[in-house]
């Protein structure tokens, strides 16, 4: 931010010089009017693109999301809740964030720049919908997990499509809504959301953590796309893949071994 504010104030400066030089150049009629005008615009659309440049550089690289195409019109969406899933609660104190921070060696997204930084080594890399999942509009998170946590999403979405033996339920989808955060979008969701956030360390500032909100289904009910989901959820837990945390929104995923 303060390249760019100190390339405004410089150009900003050159353009008065400019203008000012100008001006008296055509006051003493060594150059016309129109011409002046004419320098001075073009000099104004050059210190626009350097800006809009510069303001792009520095802007949070987020991937370009394609979604999957659906072949199917989903005709029921249902939450994926506490109450929805029978699922086993891993302590999210005791569990949770002691395998974030393993898993991921310390990689703690304070800030855009780190992500960016860990985006480039690597460490970080771009998740798309794939089979058996969508991902929903983020607002508070970006599209990026650890190699390891993509991974199991890919295998998630998977093992859920291949244990539904109906052909027209196969292509049931279930929904993330939150994947990466930094610090400051952790801080965002609990100013936003006081009671159902994580204040300090979440697994999703790690890279290794996503929620499942939602599952779309072509029948007029989920109850074979959730029972499904739910014993794949059971399956890659008892495996040591994963770590659940139901809650009354959504089932929090981190992901471990």
């Amino acid at each position: 931010m303060e390249l760019i504010l100190l390339t405004f104030l410089m150009l900003a400066f050159i353009g008065l010089g400019l203008t000012v030089f100008l001006g008296i150049r055509s006051f003493k009629k060594r150059i016309s009017w129109i011409k002046s005008f004419i320098f001075i615009a073009l000099y104004g659309i050059f210190c626009i693109g350097i800006l809009v440049f510069l303001i792009e550089r520095r802007a949070p690289k987020l991937i370009k999301r394609i979604p999957v195409i659906r072949t199917i019109e989903a005709k029921q969406s249902c939450d994926c809740t506490w109450s929805s899933l029978s699922l086993e609660k891993d302590d999210f104190s005791a569990k949770h964030k002691p395998a974030a921070q393993r898993i991921s060696n310390q990689m703690y997204i304070r800030n855009e720049a780190l992500r960016q930084k860990w985006i480039k080594q690597g460490r970080l890399v771009p998740v798309e919908e794939m089979e058996g999942f969508g991902i929903s509009k983020l607002d508070f998170s970006t599209a990026h997990l650890t190699p390891l946590a993509k991974k199991r999403l890919y295998e998630l979405g998977k093992r859920f499509r291949a244990s539904i033996q109906n052909p027209d339920e196969k292509m049931s989808y279930f929904m993330v809504s939150s994947i990466t955060r930094s610090q400051l979008q952790q801080t965002q969701i609990c100013e936003r959301y006081p009671t159902a956030c994580t204040k300090d360390h979440s697994p999703h500032s790690y890279g290794v953590a996503f929620d499942i909100y939602r599952l779309h289904s072509r029948y007029k009910n989920c109850n074979v796309g959730m029972k499904a989901l739910e014993n794949v959820l059971q399956e890659m837990q008892e495996e040591g893949k994963i770590l659940l945390c139901t809650e009354s929104k959504c089932i929090h995923v981190t992901v471990c071994g």
